[in-house]
């Protein structure tokens, strides 16, 4: 007999400083940024929490979580703080940074701010505990494409990769007696990054939840009051990029060459947020209901893969035919899963490449397999072994070596077997 599950979810806006915002140089809110969270309890309670943020260091997703345990009393092992890696967001600079115009000062309230929008979404959600039914979906969504691309120079970020692209979308949707969503919590392989890099014509950068965040927007809106919270999770996006961006970049015989639309980039996002946002509404209205007979299963291994060196300077990175990797030992990194009946969350740290969560997918011994990325923190990319081999941006732009994605493949999928096999 199925247990009686039960969620809530809230919603917070961070308050943004101008005087914070100006040190990257962000000049308007194009669309606030906010905090999500859905809470889940059947048997276990756990909390999934999303920021609309590019990243956070670990210290800030302890803060956060510290905040969590003490407003809804979840025990901090079964917390998810997921950013969306939206390139539109103010950073928490490290200190060295800020040394200047009281830099550091107006960094500590920003963090205030984000610890303040983490709880208030938080004890919202606690707030709304209620019956819920557990129902699943998915649909085509086609605004995302691989993004490795061949030029005369090498492999590069472009916008005809060949590659293989996850056009998925899953959505789990969380129903009151009266069948309406009280939550929604969807997956899909985009990294947030259409404004990436973009300027304005009179300069400045404007802040965005940028593609995911406007999909959010959006299906909250299309439904009546009270609105549901609508998550996202961001899938293996190492590879994938949306459809359209506002700059685009390549290179010529070494030469780098960019063009920026500006402002356009936000009809852009608005454009493809709506598509977004309408194929996530398909997953849920052809959703279908899921036993919850066990209890929520939360797993997590921590797991022993090669690394190498990285060149911090961004700027640096540009396509090659030849890359020199140099090792750099062991790096230990940790697999997370929260089951619930036939659908098993995966989450990890670093950017997999699709290919990777593909393979995991694939074998995976339950029905419904989530891969999330960027789960309690974050640690750049960590790419397949083909992608090493052609020297594509996300091999140089990693701390993992070669083979570590295939030893995370199979480590996850051993895990997923073990969890699956010791159901109640």
């Amino acid at each position: 007999m199925d247990r009686t599950m039960r969620a809530g979810a809230g919603k917070e806006e961070i308050m943004l400083m101008e005087a914070y915002l100006a040190i990257e140089d962000f000049s308007i809110v194009h669309r606030a940024l906010d905090v999500r969270a859905v809470i889940i309890e059947n048997g276990t309670k756990m909390a999934f929490v999303s920021v609309e943020m590019t990243s956070l260091p670990a210290e800030e997703i302890e803060a956060v979580k510290d905040r969590i345990v003490m407003e809804a009393e979840i025990e901090r092992e079964n917390i998810w703080v997921c950013c969306t890696h939206t390139f539109s967001a103010p950073h928490l600079l490290p200190d060295f940074m800020l040394a200047e115009n009281d830099g550091i000062a107006k960094k500590e309230e920003f963090r205030k701010a984000l610890q303040n929008a983490a709880a208030a979404a938080v004890i919202k959600a606690q707030s709304r505990m209620e019956a819920v039914t557990p129902r699943f979906g998915s649909s085509y969504c086609d605004i995302n494409i691989g993004r490795d691309e061949e030029l005369e120079d090498g492999w590069w970020i472009g916008e005809h990769g060949m590659g293989l692209v996850d056009h998925e979308i899953q959505a789990l949707r969380l129903d009151n007696r009266e069948g309406k969503p009280v939550a929604v919590i969807f997956n899909y392989a985009i990294q947030s990054s259409v404004l990436d890099g973009s300027v304005l014509s009179t300069g400045g950068k404007g802040v965005s939840p940028d593609v995911a965040g406007t999909a959010c927007d959006y299906i909250e809106r299309c439904y009546r009051k009270p609105h549901p919270v609508v998550l996202f999770l961001m899938g293996a996006a190492g590879d994938q990029v949306p459809v359209k961006r506002t700059v685009s970049e390549t290179f010529v015989k070494g030469e780098r060459v960019r063009k920026d639309r500006h402002e356009e980039g936000f009809k852009i996002c608005e454009e493809l947020g709506r598509t977004l946002g309408d194929a996530v509404i398909r997953a849920m209205d052809s959703s279908r209901q899921i036993s919850v007979e066990d209890e929520v299963r939360m797993e997590r291994k921590k797991i022993t893969v090669p690394g190498k060196t990285m060149d911090r300077n961004l700027h640096n990175l540009k396509p090659v035919k030849e890359f020199k990797y140099t090792e750099n030992g062991d790096v230990e990194t940790e697999i997370e899963i929260a089951a619930i009946g036939e659908i098993a969350f995966l989450g990890v740290k670093p950017e997999l490449n699709c290919i990777t969560a593909a393979a995991v997918k694939a074998f995976s011994p339950y029905e419904h397999t989530i891969i999330t990325t960027m789960v309690n923190g974050a640690s750049k990319y960590m790419a397949d072994k083909r992608s090493y081999d052609r020297f594509t941006y996300e091999a140089q732009n990693s701390p993992f070596a070669k083979g570590a994605a295939e030893i995370l493949m199979k480590e996850s999928i051993s895990l997923l077997n073990e969890m699956h096999e010791n159901r109640l």
